[in-house]
């Protein structure tokens, strides 16, 4: 399931958002992204007791109204019950990076179809500069990767427009197209959360993830 919201914060709100995540981007070890690779860079908070507020201390409290609607959203919207926040966290690939066809892992004890991402866009973005995010049936190709090797009938390409909250259930197929700016040292960034929703993966073992 997809969903996705433009102009998702107040002005105010999304440019104070988008000013941590910028200034979090730093350099050194774990910073440094290679051109044309698909590894891209994370600054992440984990709570296994589901409590989004500890990662405010961490990343920021200009983040605070961003989940509070992204909430909202997942239980309107999306018609999550009983949710749990897994991770919050800023993202980043630079341009000539891809993100590789591939499912989400689900979260704690709720399947793929219960277990939910939701990111905000808070980079610059016009036509042409690529990133989109698609989603669509697996491709395989057991002679090249025992992963999947791209999509095949495209349900949706996202742009990655500024302030846009875009929601994903885990079961879903996508990938992000190589971002084509032209500043070969742009850096495309997102705010993101993870979530879990009702406890029905029968399959479980073992401690909350």
């Amino acid at each position: 399931m997809i969903h996705y919201v433009d102009n998702f914060l107040p002005q105010d709100q999304f440019e104070a958002l988008k000013k941590r995540v910028d200034n979090r981007f730093g350099t050194g070890k774990g910073y440094d992204l290679q051109p044309n690779t698909d590894e891209p860079c994370r600054v992440t908070w984990h709570d296994s007791g589901g409590d989004w507020e500890k990662a405010l201390n961490f990343l920021g409290h200009e983040c605070r109204p961003a989940i509070e609607k992204m909430i909202v959203s997942l239980e309107q919207d999306m018609g999550a019950k009983d949710l749990k926040n897994w991770s919050v966290w800023f993202q980043y690939i630079i341009s000539s990076m891809t993100l590789p066809a591939h499912q989400d892992q689900n979260l704690r004890k709720s399947n793929k179809t219960h277990t939910y991402t939701c990111i905000i866009y808070t980079s610059d973005w016009q036509p042409g500069w690529g990133g989109e995010f698609i989603v669509g049936e697996p491709v395989w190709d057991p002679e090249v990767s025992a992963k999947a090797v791209g999509l095949k009938n495209l349900t949706h390409t996202i742009e990655p427009k500024q302030n846009r909250m875009l929601i994903w259930s885990r079961d879903e197929w996508h990938a992000v197209q190589k971002v084509t700016h032209p500043d070969p040292n742009f850096v495309r960034g997102f705010f993101a959360t993870g979530w879990s929703s009702v406890d029905d993966f029968t399959s479980f073992k073992g401690e909350a993830r």
